[in-house]
């Protein structure tokens, strides 16, 4: 018989021996998930550097990422923009007449749900604003209605086009940026701009905003812009359609129905909404029917006399509503009329005068630039142009600290040059564009020029500011603004 043999007893040592084997496998999965947790994290940080370094185009709008060269001021985080939730009302307008006029005051409610959207600016190139302003131009194409020809500058490849054809500096480019942001951190709550003479200034705001191709789509500023159109509607339906905001036109009050109009109706032919519609109208009405016997525009609309500088405004707000293709009654008639008074007060050196015949500098650009807007011939202003331009280079051409500075002579000038074409614009683009780039403040505004000029170009409030900072966005704008047309007798 087999002897029966006692189980063999494991030792401590035998033990710890088998437990050390057993788990080999334990210790070298849990060493491999250790390194992969490492590694990833590794990656993750990596990317997260690098993304923060790099300059990111935002807003689509040609917002992009701040240079490290600006200013201090420059560098400083920028307010946040909210992004809307905007309820839009119908105002509810009669007869766009100055003969009948009656109105249905309607209340509105405007939400704003807090939200950021970062303003980023860098130096633009050509490709850049190409590629920065295709959702604007997406967006116009998708909705809001078609441009005329002689706008579509303003967004899409067509601003990066006109920026390069007519030699326009990405500095300058960048000035518009901190221009238009400076405007935004300024808007009144209410959604209006300035202290006083609110409808000029609100209508030059929107203009240098619709003059960049923003619209209440735009990413960055659509806030701002559909603040500013509620303002105009609220106000304007609610003084039956003078959006001079007030019960009488006054002074004052017809440059600035003429302002606010003029921005209602590019806003209208960016955007087709039809909101707005029935309120330019109207504001059109009045300025048809307070057209004088000669063909220009008083103070009051009272046709005793006609202003030059009054009538500017008035002929390009009828601009505006020729390019919204409403066909608003007796716009056209109007145009023509206004040429055969702008053809009374020139001058013999070709210049144009305030009330009668002669050759005033300061109206000289308001001048060639409305007869241009209407009818494009330049044959009968190669005259008064070069009369202008000998005046300004004896002034030492544009000096924004000399005592014959001029904002609101500048802003037409400017465009006139742009217009006419020609060595006339190579001359002016040399003399403008850099010092009024140059002498913009670090926020973003334009101080008091050296001189003492028509409006409130030295004035040290609100409204002083936002006059200067919108002509001078203006007069940066016109590489893009306005497309000139080259074939005489054409009408833009």
């Amino acid at each position: 018989m087999d002897a029966i043999h006692e189980p063999h007893q494991e030792t401590t040592a035998e033990k710890i021996q088998k437990k050390l084997a057993e788990s080999r496998f334990f210790f070298l999965s849990l060493t491999m998930h250790v390194l992969l947790v490492i590694f990833g994290g590794s990656i993750v940080l990596f990317t997260m550097q690098k993304d923060a370094d790099d300059f990111v185009a935002e807003g689509g709008d040609g917002l992009i990422a701040p240079p490290s060269d600006l200013p201090p001021a420059e560098q400083q985080p920028q307010d946040s923009v909210p992004v809307e939730s905007f309820q839009q009302p119908t105002p509810s307008l009669n007869s766009p007449t100055v003969d009948i006029l009656s109105t249905t005051s309607t209340t509105s409610s405007f939400k704003v749900a807090p939200a950021a959207v970062k303003v980023n600016i860098q130096t633009p190139n050509t490709a850049d604003l190409a590629k920065a302003t295709g959702k604007v131009a997406a967006g116009l194409s998708g909705g809001l209605g078609s441009l005329p020809g002689t706008m579509r500058g303003r967004v899409g490849s067509g601003r990066a086009s006109a920026m390069q054809k007519n030699n326009m500096k990405p500095a300058s480019e960048l000035a518009v940026l901190r221009g238009l942001e400076w405007l935004r951190q300024n808007q009144n709550g209410d959604g209006s701009w300035g202290d006083k003479n609110k409808g000029a200034m609100t209508g030059l705001a929107l203009l240098c905003f619709l003059g960049h191709g923003e619209t209440g789509e735009s990413a960055q500023y659509g806030v701002t812009v559909n603040k500013a159109v509620q303002w105009i509607l609220d106000n304007g339906t609610k003084f039956q359609g003078r959006l001079s905001m007030d019960d009488n036109f006054t002074q004052p009050g017809v440059y600035e129905h003429g302002i606010c109009t003029y921005a209602l109706g590019e806003y209208y032919t960016m955007t087709k909404d039809e909101r707005v519609m029935e309120l330019f109208k109207q504001a059109i009405g009045y300025i048809v029917q307070g057209q004088g016997p000669d063909g220009g525009w008083m103070y009051a609309y009272d046709k005793t006399q006609s202003d030059t500088s009054v009538s500017g405004w008035q002929i390009q707000s009828l601009k505006a509503a020729h390019l919204s293709q409403l066909k608003i009654p007796g716009v056209d008639e109007a145009l023509d009329r206004a040429m055969k008074n702008l053809e009374r007060v020139k001058g013999n050196n070709g210049g144009f005068g305030y009330r009668k015949a002669e050759d005033r500098y300061s109206l000289t650009g308001v001048g060639i630039l409305c007869s241009l807007f209407w009818k494009g011939d330049r044959g009968d202003l190669r005259k008064g142009m070069e009369w202008m331009l000998d005046t300004a280079e004896k002034q030492g051409g544009v000096k924004y600290k000399s005592e014959h500075a001029d904002l609101y002579a500048w802003y037409y000038h400017t465009q006139a040059c742009l217009m006419f074409g020609g060595s006339a614009w190579q001359k002016w683009n040399r003399w403008f564009q850099d010092e009024i780039v140059q002498n913009q403040s670090p926020d973003g505004s334009w101080p008091a020029p050296g001189g003492k000029a028509h409006g409130p170009q030295d004035e040290n409030s609100k409204t002083g500011q936002v006059y200067r900072t919108t002509l001078c966005i203006l007069m940066l704008e016109v590489f893009y603004r306005y497309m000139p047309t080259n074939k005489e007798g054409a009408v833009l």
